[in-house]
């Protein structure tokens, strides 16, 4: 009788060895793929973020180019000033008070250029930041691709 008996016992443990495989199986095919549409959201949020720091940094570029056009302009006609006090202290005493209004515009404009030069070292420093984390961005996002691919061929 246990002869008999002996071929329906291993028919059943094949069964429920392949069951637990099929179950183990589909249970590391669903992690797999919470796992990819995980790398996917944070593909996606990391290409968002990209997105935006692009836009913060042309936006920073632009305004760092047009301080930058105004400090030159400002130069320029600090310059222009200066030239005209010389021009006004070589004459006569009654030009004495046009001296030195000039010379308080020259002064609230050279506080300007020191102020517009500030403001672009900071958003100089501020662009660098911008890039810095754009570029761990992209870095977090090719680990991320790295982890899913491994994650895929160790599936497969």
């Amino acid at each position: 009788m246990m002869a008999e008996d002996l071929p329906l016992i291993v028919t059943k443990a094949v069964e429920e060895s392949n069951k637990r495989l099929r179950d183990e199986n589909s249970a590391l095919q669903e992690e797999n793929r919470l796992t990819r549409i995980e790398a996917e959201k944070l593909s996606c949020n990391l290409m968002v973020a990209e997105i935006d720091h692009s836009r913060v940094e042309d936006a920073m570029n632009a305004e760092l180019r047009g301080a930058r056009k105004e400090a030159s302009d400002l130069r320029q006609k600090l310059h222009l000033l200066a030239q005209e006090k010389i021009e006004l202290e070589s004459k006569l005493i009654p030009y004495r008070l046009k001296v030195a209004n000039l010379e308080a515009s020259m002064k609230a404009n050279a506080a300007k250029v020191e102020n517009l030069e500030k403001r672009s070292a900071d958003r100089e420093v501020l662009l660098e930041k911008v890039e810095k984390e754009r570029d761990d961005a992209m870095d977090e996002l090719a680990k991320a691709q790295q982890e899913n691919k491994k994650t895929v061929a160790e599936l497969a």
